[in-house]
């Protein structure tokens, strides 16, 4: 029980980086962009430049992949599966860079004009690999009986 009550570095980097992932998750639903966020764009926007139209549906829009990096990041920090983490951190970050890159072929593109969805899926982004980097890896320790060694002791 004791076990459960102790913060460890695995537990600690996974509580960070659920806040990240969390965080890119959240950003969903805050403009990025001339007051418009990742709900009103359609999917296609990560790989066109000026796709006509809005997004019809929630799971077709660029909110969708953020979303995933949130359940991602619950799901690898549950199981402290620093895997699980890193593959949402790499949706999360290929979102946020494709989109960017569409932004700037498009002609559209102004740091100063970002707003604060944006900059909060950056900011869950560097958390998330934050806690990611933080877990470490497994210390794992195996003790192999002498027996596995045939009697003879390892030279």
């Amino acid at each position: 029980m004791r076990q459960w009550i102790t913060p460890t570095r695995r537990g600690i980097g996974a509580s960070v980086a659920l806040v990240g992932a969390l965080g890119v998750a959240a950003s969903v639903y805050l403009s990025w962009y001339a007051s418009d966020g990742p709900r009103d764009w359609p999917l296609q926007q990560l790989f066109q430049a000026s796709p006509a139209g809005t997004a019809t549906a929630y799971w077709g829009s660029v909110a969708a992949p953020l979303a995933v990096v949130g359940l991602l990041g619950a799901l690898g920090a549950l199981l402290r599966f620093r895997f699980i983490l890193g593959l949402g951190w790499i949706i999360g970050s290929a979102t946020f860079i494709l989109w960017s890159i569409m932004r700037a072929i498009d002609d559209e593109w102004r740091t100063q004009d970002l707003e604060s969805g944006a900059w909060l899926c950056v900011a869950g982004l560097v958390v998330l690999l934050g806690g990611i980097l933080a877990m470490g890896p497994r210390q794992e320790e195996v003790e192999a009986p002498l027996r596995m060694f045939d009697d003879d002791p390892p030279q």
